[in-house]
């Protein structure tokens, strides 16, 4: 696991000491001064790591299942055509329904054993023998019936049986491998950051260190002074305003509320401050009767928590929206590479520079993602070292070109393959620049429900841009009528909706005459 790829500090060994896994923090002494203190938290926040490249486990739940499917179906096709001899339309009814018996049980029984949830600290022998059973009771069904149904062919059926239960058996062999392979890389981990050094949190990472289920990056809480700069192995990384502005924010999946729920008070305060990011927030529940050697942390943010804020997407909607973004975008792309040759052409004609302008936006829960347009501003080598400046009327940034390319978003038409890459979505809030600023002031910071947008993938169009919101925000009522609409979509959103969409964009666009772009 690749935890760090921050430079290391010859200059600080107390820092470079406390850096790496999150999950393997020596407990360390208490800086003697404040200022050490804080200076130590600071190296920590900047070093801390979680794992990256992680898989989704429910997502590779479903693949299993998809796999496992296509395979019994494969099998069940072929014994259909041994037991023939090649003329399956030919076949009795009585001898082909024990195969499609098989075809209808097996990937039943396999659901019901629980063989497409992935625990990662669950043994690989137990996840075989489950397998083994599943495949062998649909067997030895199918052959029993066989017996009922087609005597004559009842030893053909049994062989069919040995053989798919191997079959099938062994597809799980293979499975647990890469589970056990994948959970000591950390790759099934979810990452989660602990708000309140409280004696639950303590409890909890101790009694699932090594697991590979949770991967806890830190411990945040307000009461500073009596934190310790390490909770069971896990850093204490700061105070909640430290956890909304911290840079690895992106990286987290969940955020869990470890103080008890008895502290009215201060868990409505925590709530009111951690509802405005886009994680989902859980508030731990009683855990008097945890039981550390029976329940994984896993299994407690799932079940004995409270779901404050945020929501997860059904697996099927965000396979549904995938799969739209993929064929669509690529066709979309194929079709738009003529004109965006010409427009290339064009660009780099007009004015000297690159014809690609690429900027760092917040994408997915917040992550930065490098977002392609065609360059329609006056080449600036200096730009990135100089404050974010929106366009305005007649800027005399825009270049001849460049002002046709943006009444018409052609501009945008590079960002299909940011699509195709997965970092954005043809349909979802517009990807904002980070830090970008409204009227002087961070927009971030003038809408409570900012960071709500970041709930799914920026997209090329949204609600808010066929609803007449485009271009710079230039004022704070502007920036809270954009807020509302992307926070509206994502509550709406669905694959015919994302269509209607699609379908009003370019009539939005042609219509507009306001707005400046």
């Amino acid at each position: 696991m690749d935890y760090s790829n921050a430079p290391d500090r010859p200059t600080d060994q107390q820092a470079r000491k406390a850096s790496g896994p999150a999950n393997d923090f020596s407990d360390a002494l208490r800086p003697s001064s404040l200022d050490a203190a804080g200076l130590t938290r600071a190296h920590l926040k900047a070093d801390a790591r979680a794992p990256r490249n992680r898989l989704d486990r429910k997502a590779l739940g479903h693949v299993w299942q998809a796999i496992d499917i296509f395979a019994i179906l494969t099998l069940t096709v072929a014994g259909a055509y041994a037991l023939s001899g090649g003329a399956v339309t030919e076949v009795a009814a009585g001898e082909l329904l024990p195969l499609l018996a098989f075809a209808t049980l097996c990937p039943a029984l396999l659901m019901v054993m629980g063989l497409y949830r992935i625990e990662p600290r669950e043994s690989s022998m137990l996840r075989m023998l489950r397998a083994f059973i599943a495949a062998a009771l649909t067997g030895s069904a199918i052959t029993l019936l066989a017996g009922v149904t087609a005597p004559g062919v009842a030893h053909l059926v049994a062989t069919f049986s040995i053989t798919a239960v191997g079959a099938v058996t062994l597809l799980h062999v293979i499975y647990a491998g890469f589970i056990q392979h994948w959970a000591r890389a950390g790759r099934l981990a979810r990452n989660v950051v602990l708000v309140g050094a409280t004696p639950n949190a303590s409890k909890l990472i101790t009694a699932n260190a090594g697991s590979g289920t949770i991967n806890v990056v830190g411990v945040f809480d307000d009461r500073a002074a009596r934190s310790p700069q390490a909770l069971a192995g896990a850093p204490y990384l700061g105070t909640t305003d430290d956890l909304l502005k911290w840079s690895l924010l992106h990286e987290v999946d969940r955020i869990i509320l470890t103080v008890t729920p008895k502290a009215e008070a201060r868990v409505r305060l925590l709530l009111t401050k951690l509802r405005a990011l886009p994680h989902t927030v859980c508030l731990l529940l009683d855990l008097e009767r945890f039981d550390p050697e029976a329940t994984s942390l896993d299994e407690i943010v799932g079940v004995q928590a409270a779901r404050m804020s945020g929501s997860e997407v059904p697996f099927g909607q965000l396979a549904a929206k995938r799969l739209q973004d993929l064929v669509l975008g690529f066709g979309l792309f194929v079709f738009s590479l003529p004109v965006m040759a010409v427009i290339a052409l064009a660009v780099r004609l007009d004015s000297r520079g690159p014809v690609l302008f690429r900027q760092v936006r917040e994408g997915f829960n917040g992550r930065p993602i490098q977002v392609l347009k065609f360059r329609t501003m006056r080449h600036d080598p200096a730009a990135a070292e100089k404050p974010m400046r929106q366009v305005e009327l007649h800027d005399p940034r825009v270049t001849g070109v460049g002002g046709f390319l943006r009444k018409t978003s052609l501009d945008e038409l590079p960002q299909l393959w940011n699509v195709l890459t997965g970092d954005m979505s043809l349909v979802g809030p517009r990807p904002h620049a980070i830090g970008m600023r409204t009227g002087g002031t961070e927009t971030a910071n003038l809408v409570a429900e900012y960071a709500h947008r970041h709930r799914v993938k920026p997209g090329i169009t949204g609600w808010a841009q066929i609803n007449g919101s485009r271009g710079p925000l230039h004022s704070p009522e502007a920036a809270r009528e954009r807020i509302a609409y992307d926070v509206a979509y994502i509550a709406k959103a669905g694959f015919w909706f994302d269509l209607w969409i699609m379908l009003r964009t370019l009539p939005a666009l042609l219509g507009d005459k306001i707005n400046i772009r």
